[in-house]
């Protein structure tokens, strides 16, 4: 024989033996054997409280049971019912899972909020058997249905409201659509509403669920001292009748607070705030590096009177640098504190002798990223090397990664700040991580506005670090916002926090 049909004989038997050993494992894998469904809880009372809104309430989770040996898949469908008998028309929770999901986790908001929109007749505080039914349907095998059940005890709360409103010389108000409204310290945890706003001295106020003075109030109680101060934390009261006294809030000084209202534990906290907006809306970076012109700064995405600039520093002659307030003019600018001062020199001072930091030549061939702040009396300057990420990855319901971390998708790297990707989009949301965390909490490359159009051309962008807790940026979350699916070719630049698109 042929040493060629030999090695055609052989590479065929082989690929045979594969063929019959995928079947097998395929075989396998939909062969469950024959377990009985049996379903779970990880607790069996559970007590539900909104401050822990978020947190897990109960875990449910199931056997896989059986297919009688048909090689069909199987599906299951969990619900949620009154033991007692189901009042309303839907099951309180219907949902479908796939052969691989063999467990679902409530959160106590979910749980709560599921046990009141069910129509079923409850009053907050009290204990309900809750029945959870599994089905295990064998598809295309009607009669191999089976089910597993068990009973829950669960205790729901009252939701406080989800908004509230700041009504200022409450003693007078007239219009309701004067008031002012508060904002949730934490978009995941209900009942914490916080407001920086100017209050004067002897001017009562006090709090209301809706722009209207028929709703629900809060105000302060019997017992509470009467006029606030800076640091005061006082007990309120919520008024829904004239079962409670009517007692407005008043400070004793004329000033800018932050008011945090926690519902959860009924607190009133007044704390003197910063003024609401920086002296000057635009800040540009001026220097030698720059041949003296004025580059506009980027505004920080959430703190107002913080100012961002990003590049490659090549040397200069002099390598000098300071922060005008208009363009073109060098009148009220921002500078060191000392003549010729090193770039980690974080004084800053508004006006007065020229004085500019210093870059030394041996100082430059890399990034740096500066951070401006010009609150008064605490100004600083901060000048930090910046070591590029080595990977870039592509993440959001618009891209083939969807919202799956650690990202499938990596963009191809082309020097070490510029990653560039071609591919398909889906109409939908983008964005770009730096280090590809699953916990959501690294570094991001964000739109300058949440929402931000997805469009051709060249986009700024936010380097957000998640992981450093002095710059506030643990909930922001800016996404673009792909409007036409397509082919598209986008490059990254770390250096200059661009980001270029093209639509193929």
């Amino acid at each position: 024989m042929k040493l060629k049909d030999i090695f055609t004989r052989t590479g065929l038997l082989t690929g045979i033996i594969c063929l019959f050993a995928s079947c097998a494992d395929e075989l396998a894998e939909l062969n469950k054997g024959y377990d009985t469904l049996t379903l779970t809880a990880d607790r069996q009372e559970i007590n539900l409280k909104e401050a822990d809104a978020t947190q897990t309430a109960v875990t449910l989770t199931w056997t896989s049971g059986t297919n009688y040996g048909t090689g069909a898949r199987l599906n299951y469908t969990l619900t949620l019912d009154n033991a007692a008998g189901n009042t309303g028309a839907e099951p309180l929770f219907d949902k479908r899972f796939n052969d691989q999901e063999l467990s679902y986790s409530f959160s106590v908001r979910e749980l709560n909020d599921y046990l009141h929109n069910a129509g079923i007749s409850l009053n907050y505080g009290e204990t309900l058997d809750v029945r959870a039914v599994l089905t295990a349907e064998v598809a295309g095998y009607e009669e191999y249905t089976q089910t597993s059940s068990l009973t829950l005890k669960v205790t729901t709360y009252e939701p406080v409201s989800e908004t509230l409103y700041l009504c200022v010389d409450a003693a007078n108000a007239e219009e309701p659509n004067d008031m002012s409204a508060l904002s949730l310290e934490n978009n995941q945890q209900p009942g914490i509403f916080s407001i920086v706003t100017n209050l004067t001295a002897g001017e009562e106020f006090k709090f209301f669920t809706e722009r209207d003075f028929t709703s629900t109030a809060y105000v302060r109680a019997a017992d509470s001292g009467t006029n606030l101060t800076d640091g005061s934390v006082c007990p309120i009261v919520r008024k829904t009748d004239g079962s409670v006294e009517d007692l407005n809030f008043t400070v004793s000084e004329t000033e800018l607070y932050k008011l945090t209202v926690n519902l959860l534990d009924n607190t009133l906290s007044v704390l003197k705030s910063e003024p609401l907006a920086p002296a000057y809306d635009m800040i540009y970076f001026v220097g030698s590096f720059n041949n003296w012109s004025f580059d506009p700064m980027k505004k920080d995405p959430v703190n107002p009177f913080v100012f961002l600039y990003s590049r490659y520093f090549e040397w200069v002659a002099d390598g000098e640098f300071k922060f005008g307030t208009m363009p073109g003019s060098w009148d009220n600018m921002y500078m060191a504190t000392q003549d010729k001062a090193p770039y980690t020199d974080q004084n800053v001072k508004l006006g007065g002798t020229d004085q500019k930091w210093v870059l030394k030549e041996g100082e430059c061939g890399k990034v740096y990223k500066i951070r401006l702040d010009i609150t008064d009396g605490k100004e600083t300057m901060t000048m930090t090397p910046f070591t590029p990420y080595p990977d870039i990855y592509l993440i959001g319901d618009a891209t083939p990664a969807g919202w799956n971390l650690p990202s499938n998708t990596p963009m191809e790297k082309v020097d070490d700040f510029t990653f560039k990707w071609t591919g398909d989009l889906n109409a939908g949301e983008i964005k770009f991580s730096c280090d590809n965390r699953n916990d959501w909490m690294g570094a991001w490359f964000m739109a300058v506005e949440g929402g931000e159009a997805f469009t051709p051309g060249d986009h700024s962008m936010y380097l957000i670090d998640k992981t450093n807790p002095d710059y506030g940026y643990g909930n922001l979350d800016n996404k673009w916002k792909v409007t036409e699916a397509g082919n598209y070719t986008v490059t990254l630049n770390q250096a200059t926090e661009t980001l270029n698109i093209v639509k193929n």
